[in-house]
């Protein structure tokens, strides 16, 4: 009889415990979605090993607390038909079959084997019902959600509350979603955000260095760790600058400084730097980025070039502080980094360098 990969049964193991913590806390929010619960019978489905996870863990958390996962429900959609659909229609067979009576060493090693398990499920038990507990004092705070987009990718997602996001390319944000507040926190990159109204629930979104809060309006916010650019497409928003840029969707942080923006106006904030708002004429050159168009209009080539890593895995590199701090005007598709390479090398002062992994601008030496 071929010898069982344990350390594969193990891996299945803890996946499958940590898939039913991961669902059992989703369904026990009040807010679960329809589709969620669509997601947690297809991952039922999956395995009887998932199955066995889930009413095991459920069964625990329910004597602990004696909670209901859900409302009250018909026979069709309540935990156990779900359960008995996607035990009857797994498509995974049953792991760890019993070991063959006749083989008394076998079947000694399998005790042993069933006895460690047993201990480390108990522990596993024990970790999860304490994340669980964490988790109901402080809802949600577990399982924010996060998107990304790669280079050149760009999103558009639909927030749970009908908010859309348009996320820009190698931009990365976290949601995260309770009775009195719209959280967001936009990591690093650019998006747009159109905010479905809801006076009750402010819509805040946190960046490396300041806290934007609105209800019903739209607006583009692009940022890093050190500087965050806030531009109104519409309605108002109020920008907070913030001391602490620790990373939190958290709204504790008090506020340096209030500013109220309108459409056409932008505010750019920078650690250690004070803050600037402009108005602008039009918002065509902050949006032109969801048409893969970049428009550069008096921009130092440093930040055109790193603008354009966005898009292309190729880089730009500018070797001098000089080179780099010169200014251009122009418009450029955003996925040809090639176009601005041509049309920085036509100038008889800048000396390009082409490799496989992109260009080198530098200063045309002269003279000896």
């Amino acid at each position: 009889m071929p010898a069982r990969d344990e350390s594969a049964t193990s891996d299945s193991s803890l996946h499958a415990r940590q898939g039913a913590a991961h669902w059992l806390a989703t369904l026990s929010d009040e807010r679960c979605t329809e589709e969620e619960r669509r997601q947690f019978f297809d991952w039922l489905r999956g395995s009887t090993r998932h199955v066995d996870e889930f009413l095991r863990l459920s069964t625990l958390a329910r004597r602990a607390g004696n909670r209901r996962l859900w409302p009250e429900a018909g026979p069709d959609d309540s935990v156990e038909s779900l359960v008995a659909a996607a035990r009857a229609s797994a498509n995974v067979a049953r792991l760890d079959p019993r070991p063959d009576e006749a083989d008394r060493g076998e079947r000694l090693r399998g005790d042993a084997r069933t006895r460690r398990w047993a201990i480390a499920a108990s522990c596993a038990c024990l970790l999860v019902l304490g994340a669980l507990v964490l988790w109901t004092l402080r809802p949600g705070e577990l399982f924010a959600t996060e998107y990304s987009t790669r280079i050149g990718e760009q999103r558009s997602i639909t927030l749970e509350d009908g908010s859309i996001v348009e996320l820009n390319s190698r931009s990365r944000l976290r949601t995260r979603y309770t009775r009195d507040l719209r959280a967001v926190e936009l990591l690093d990159g650019e998006a747009i955000f159109r905010v479905a109204r809801d006076a009750a629930r402010p819509f805040r979104v946190r960046t490396g260095v300041t806290d934007i809060v609105a209800i019903g309006t739209a607006f583009n916010v692009n940022a890093n760790d050190t500087r965050t650019i806030v531009t109104v497409l519409e309605g108002r928003v109020r920008v907070d600058e913030r001391l602490d840029a620790a990373r939190s969707v958290a709204p504790e942080r008090d506020a340096l400084r209030e500013v109220e923006l309108a459409v056409g106006e932008q505010l750019i904030v920078a650690r250690a730097q004070p803050m600037v708002r402009l108005s602008l004429n039009d918002t065509e050159k902050v949006t032109s980025w969801t048409e893969r168009r970049l428009i550069f209009e008096d921009t130092p080539i440093a930040a055109a070039a790193a603008e354009f890593a966005r898009y292309s895995p190729r880089e730009i590199r500018v070797e001098d502080a000089e080179l780099g701090a010169r200014r251009i005007t122009g418009v450029f598709d955003a996925t040809d980094p090639a176009s601005l390479v041509e049309f920085l090398g036509s100038d008889h002062t800048v000396e390009v360098e082409a490799s496989a992994a992109g260009w080198t601008l530098r200063r045309r030496r002269t003279g000896p």
